[in-house]
């Protein structure tokens, strides 16, 4: 099955589509309750060549602007739920979590980890009461897969999104979504970027 995942935003339409806008990849922005945008990949393949082309990994992975955050990332990988986020500080950081079917949590490779009241505490609505032992129940049980866990974390946590994800609701039928296609200008910039760093790598390398 092919990867699934979604970029969770807190912040107004107007600024995601425009953030959107400015990216690699095709999304539909989705305007949900609470204060969240759910930007979801229109298709599997982003804007850029490879290996920059994975349309999901290039959403989950792009800098998080401040007035956009706390911005949490949520990918169904194979059997593993990935989850990052993004806390709103001075210098934004993506910090990540990883669930296994039969183990709960694990360690998300090399990628720099989080705990699970950051995570909380991060996308939690701050009149609500806390959520952290819930969501701690959730991701410490290896029980279930990786749709259900992912379902009753984002129920805990008081935030939207999952239906998208597990297929159960097309972001395209929603009201409200708008589709975002990525400026051209922008994403010739990346490339020439890439290109340069690729061209400084090989040339220290000599």
């Amino acid at each position: 099955m092919t990867d699934r995942g979604v970029l969770l935003l807190r912040a107004d339409a107007d600024r995601a589509v425009a953030w959107a806008r400015r990216g690699l990849v095709a999304v539909h922005v989705v305007p949900q309750e609470g204060g969240w945008v759910v930007v979801c990949p229109l298709g599997e393949r982003s804007e850029a060549p490879p290996p920059y082309d994975g349309a999901l990994t290039a959403l989950l992975a792009r800098p998080v602007p401040r007035r956009l955050c706390p911005a949490l990332g949520v990918a169904v990988v194979g059997e593993r739920l990935i989850l990052n986020v993004v806390v709103p500080a001075i210098r934004p950081r993506r910090l990540w979590l990883a669930w296994e079917p039969g183990v709960g949590l694990v360690r998300p490779g090399t990628l720099p980890i989080t705990t699970v009241a950051t995570l909380a505490a991060a996308v939690g609505r701050p009149n609500k009461a806390p959520t952290t032992d819930l969501a701690a129940r959730v991701l410490r049980d290896g029980r279930g897969t990786a749709d259900q866990v992912l379902t009753d974390l984002l129920r805990a946590l008081d935030v939207p999104g999952a239906q998208f994800v597990s297929g159960d609701s097309h972001a395209g039928t929603q009201p409200h979504a708008v589709a975002v296609i990525p400026e051209r200008q922008d994403v010739s910039r990346f490339e020439r970027r890439t290109r340069e760093d690729h061209r400084w790598h090989e040339e220290s390398q000599r």
